[in-house]
């Protein structure tokens, strides 16, 4: 096929192949079961399956992955329906399917689709690797030859079906070529009954072109007649003359008017495109970055409807406004008419009128937009909606090749393990499912590698000697959970401590601090892995930390929980789907965050008698419960505010809800609520597990979004119960100078203080009052807020004041060194002492705790 056409048409190939790989996997192995619980259509379906991928491979010229699924299918034609599928053969076919997938990869990329080991496999699949022979009329190449002409035309048909071929008449005009040749060859090999059919094909595609009369009707008969010209094909399979002609057709130079994308050609297909006429023409396939792009386009029209309605109260005000004007305008000329007039009156009176009929001009504007952004409004949602119902697809997509990968993984290591799938017919965002790829294969391979024992551990154990492996996709109201549980050793606290201790992500100190919960979160650092030596499945220390990566990037969180010597199990928590969702607004200080509303339960006041200590943690009572109670600015990192109830007030409370956790955070004020839209915060930011991105309200402000199942994990007595003790002083950087800035910054972290930076002071300040940093390390000369008027502010501020500052600057004057600690700086550097050490022995003194 031309290259520049395969190009065009492989989008669709891809898509459709990697679907029918997907189903054909999990039918094998439905196979491999006993023959009594089985469905009845599952060979045959399955045998449907394998032809139509085949036609699509040939009728793209891609001859490796058609060697492949034919071996696949002469594997099935001599199977026993009443047996089971041999092991051998399964392990085969498996292989044979993961060969396609790698070649489909390289299409991807732009490479050629070769299938690696393609000798090896078809010997594998008991089927030798095809010889070239010469062109010849044998009665046995005849009717193979015929047939594959005829799933090249049924590929048209089925192509034909979709609206978006890019060239629909040149495609009609190459089937038709091709059919009336097949009938000229039939009619000189004296075979009536194929030439008639052939004719009849093509006069069915001619019918087909742009503006034929009853496109659908002439699908309909087309599908039909090549249907019966297989069967005459099949027939007359011994007709030397036409397996000539067909070899004439095969080897002439194809036009560049190719078919177009196969979707299931040969019986399989032109029956899907017999019952498929009538929808045929409500389908079509679209890119999903382009859907994707399309629904960041509505929800910022939703965001600008919702900046419409704010300008609007806004106008409405200033009506009011108007109105009062009026209203003193009107006063000031009776009082004036009735003190005697004057030529002062005449123009006030003409103004009052004119400003009149402007207010009325101005009052029905008013009302048409408003009305206008009402309908505007209600066209907006009804297009959210009918997106976000295109992206929803089943789960099963991401759960049934799972199934491979088990087999696979477990005969690689020698294990038997059984898996349980669950929760497929839960509809999820497409995003979210094409991300729970990788994160389920690795947690997936993890369970089979680490968690489930050998045979003959469980033996000894009294286990039962298969492994049980479930993965269960769960429903939470507007939220998922995805849930990878094994019945194996469980994992085991101690050895995690000691893999840390070893691999250099913690002392020998701190590891012993952490509690069971807190060191069996170690497993989701990057790098991290038990394994001593590096095998085909694990052993890189890649794997786990790009489950929590992911869960963070969805606005999610993953937990982990085991039992020793009964399993482990992990929970990827994850919302139903990334568009805008509804957000609560809610004021820490002077901080203004959003929350995903369908985290929050419910706001509250709670009363100073309703809080209390239980066990050293601090505790709210509400409905009969006690629940962990926190200072929301205290949890995402912002300087501790006293609270309300400190002084015998009431305190106001938001109820954040994640499955069956419970956690009351104080906040400060309830600002609002509103649609926003959660906009990534880059990779700088990722490692903030609080966050879940950003959002720009109607009024043009920019605030973060919080995680809400973050925030609820991480409130956990047992999470939190060594993390004052492992936690080290932050320190802020700031300097206008980026070389200066990362010089010290990288002093520090050598050193093992986290640094936050700064450009100015005015950037510093914004820190500060967002973050907590228990030192600042400031430049003396910098654009807007320069290191002295930070200074003051800091040490005028009632919260910060005792926060210490090193001022380092290249004023070494007696002078600007007293100016500078008049200031309130606690230390004084001049920066060529940067390096020689200086500035780290000011940060152990003023830092002495650290």
């Amino acid at each position: 096929m031309d290259p520049q056409l395969l190009r065009s048409i492989w989008p669709v190939f891809s898509a459709e192949t990697r679907e029918q790989i997907q189903a054909i996997g999990s039918k094998v192995l439905g196979l491999e079961g006993p023959a009594q619980g089985r469905e009845p259509d599952l060979l045959p379906s399955l045998k449907r399956l394998v032809h139509s991928l085949k036609g699509s491979a040939a009728s793209l010229g891609l001859d490796d992955i058609e060697q492949v699924v034919h071996a696949i299918e002469d594997g099935l034609a001599t199977f026993n329906p009443e047996e089971r599928l041999p092991r051998d053969t399964v392990e085969a076919m498996l292989r044979g399917l993961s060969a396609i997938e790698g070649a489909m990869a390289r299409g991807d990329a732009g490479q050629t689709p070769s299938v690696d080991g393609l000798a090896s496999l078809l010997t594998a699949l008991g089927h030798a690797a095809p010889e070239a022979s010469p062109t010849s009329g044998a009665p046995s190449g005849a009717a193979a030859q015929g047939l594959e002409v005829l799933d090249q035309l049924e590929a048209t048909l089925s192509a034909l079906c979709s609206p978006d071929v890019p060239d629909r008449a040149a495609v009609v005009r190459t089937a038709v070529e091709r059919a009336r040749a097949l009938k000229a060859s039939a009619d000189a090999a004296g075979v009536p009954k194929v030439a008639t059919l052939a004719e009849a094909a093509a006069l069915g595609f001619t019918r087909m072109e742009p503006g034929g009369d009853s496109a659908g009707l002439a699908a309909s008969d087309v599908a039909g007649t090549l249907v019966d010209l297989r069967a005459a094909l099949e027939a007359a399979g011994g007709a030397g003359a036409v397996a000539r002609a067909v070899q004439a057709l095969r080897s002439a130079p194809s036009p560049t008017q190719e078919e177009g994308p196969s979707a299931q050609p040969g019986p399989a297909g032109a029956a899907a495109a017999q019952e498929s006429r009538g929808a045929s023409d409500q389908v079509v396939r679209v890119s999903l970055k382009t859907l994707e792009s399309i629904a960041l386009q509505v929800e910022l029209l939703l965001a600008g409807r919702a900046q419409q309605a704010r300008r609007g109260a806004a106008h409405r005000q200033l009506m009011d406004g108007m109105r009062e004007v009026l209203m003193h305008l009107e006063r000031s000329a009776s009082q004036l008419a009735m003190a005697g007039g004057g030529p002062a009156l005449e123009p006030l009176r003409a103004g009052v009128t004119q400003m009149r009929t402007l207010q009325k001009q101005l009052l029905e504007l008013t009302k048409e937009s408003h009305r206008d952004g009402e309908q505007l409004a209600l066209v907006a949602q009804v297009a959210r909606d009918d997106l976000r119902d295109l992206r929803m697809v089943p789960a099963s997509q991401v759960l049934e090749p799972l199934r491979r990968t088990v087999r696979e993984t477990s005969a690689r290591l020698n294990k038997d393990v059984t898996l349980e799938l669950t929760g497929g017919e839960v509809r999820l965002d497409r995003r979210i499912l094409d991300a729970l790829k990788d994160p389920l294969l690795h947690l997936v391979r993890n369970a089979i590698d680490h968690g489930l024992e050998s045979t003959e551990e469980r033996r000894a154990l009294g286990k039962p000697e298969a492994g049980h492996l479930t993965v269960r996709v769960e429903p939470r109201g507007s939220r998922i959970a995805v849930v990878v549980e094994d019945d194996g050793s469980g994992l085991s606290p101690d050895r995690v401590r000691a893999t840390a201790v070893k691999r250099g992500l913690l002392t020998a100190e701190a590891a012993a601090k952490l509690s069971d919960a807190q060191a069996a979160r170690l497993v989701f650092q990057p790098g991290f892995s038990t394994r001593e030596q590096v095998t085909a499945t694990s052993g890189r220390g890649v794997g786990l930390d790009v489950v929590q990566a992911t869960a963070q990037r969805l606005q999610g969180s993953v937990d982990v929980a085991f039992t020793a010597g009964r399993g482990t199990r992990f929970t990827v928590d994850l919302p139903l789907t990334l568009a805008a969702a509804l957000g609560l607004l809610v004021r820490t200080g002077t901080t203004v965050s959003a929350i995903p509303s369908d985290s929050v339960n419910r706001i509250l006041r709670l009363e100073p008698a309703d809080v209390g200590t239980v066990a050293g943690r601090v505790v709210a009572r509400l409905d009969g419960e006690q629940l962990t109670f926190l200072s929301l600015a205290e949890a995402i990192g912002l300087p501790r505010l006293p609270l309300a109830l400190d002084s015998g007030k009431v305190q106001p409370a938001a109820l954040l809800t994640v499955g069956e956790d419970k956690v009351l955070f104080a906040i400060d004020e309830v600002v609002g609520q509103q649609e926003i839209v959660v906009r990534s915060l880059g990779r700088h930011l990722r490692a903030v597990r609080h966050l879940a991105g950003a959002a720009v309200l109607d009024d043009g402000r920019v605030v973060p979004v919080l995680n809400a199942p973050e925030l609820v994990r991480a409130a956990r007595p047992e999470t939190r119960s060594a993390a004052p003790e492992t936690a080290r002083p932050r320190i802020l950087v700031c300097d206008d100078a980026l070389t200066t800035r990362f010089a010290m910054k990288s002093l520090l972290e050598i050193a093992g203080y986290p640094v936050v930076t700064a450009a100015d002071g005015e950037e510093a300040w914004g820190i500060l009052e967002r973050t907590g940093c228990q030192l600042v390390v400031s430049d003396w000369q910098m654009p807007r807020l320069d290191g002295v008027g930070l200074a003051r502010r800091i040490k005028s501020h009632p919260q910060l004041h005792r926060t210490p500052i090193i001022l380092v600057t290249s004023l070494d004057s007696p002078e600007d060194r007293a100016a500078g600690l008049e200031a309130g700086a606690d230390g004084y550097l001049v920066k060529r002492e940067v390096e020689r050490g200086r500035l780290l022995e000011l940060v152990r003194q003023l830092l002495p705790a650290s």
